[in-house]
């Protein structure tokens, strides 16, 4: 029968790889306490969604705008299919997308990578019970 712990089961590698493959990357690297390490994966990862959130906002306001100038005409009819085919074009068709998409994998994938060996490297160090 197993007698560990819950929280002993996993090693730090695997808490590492599972912080940043499902949290954010660098999040293991963070929880690890390797600070400089995790931002170099965080801040182009961060700095992508900034971009396309920035985006995403212009082409709302914009909506929003040809909305209230549509209200102000009269016409309270809601074109949800329009709003619909914007927004997700201001997501998917934008120009930080196509790029932002491979950096933003990049990023993720080689920060779980970093995360489990910085962890492996935790494991080894840390004292046998």
């Amino acid at each position: 029968m197993n007698n560990k712990k819950p929280s002993e089961t996993f090693s730090q590698a695997r808490r590492a790889a599972i912080l940043s493959a499902t949290i954010f990357p660098g999040a293991g690297l963070f929880f690890l306490r390797h600070y400089l390490r995790g931002c170099i994966f965080a801040l182009p990862a961060a700095l992508v969604i900034i971009m396309l959130f920035k985006n995403l906002f212009a082409v709302a306001f914009k909506l929003n705008a040809e909305m209230a100038a549509e209200i102000e005409k009269g016409n309270r009819a809601i074109d949800i299919g329009h709003m619909w085919n914007s927004l997700h074009g201001a997501l998917f068709s934008s120009p930080y997308w196509d790029q932002g998409k491979w950096i933003l994998l990049a990023s993720w994938i080689l920060s779980i990578i970093s995360s489990y060996f910085a962890g492996k490297k935790a494991d080894l160090h840390q004292p046998k019970p």
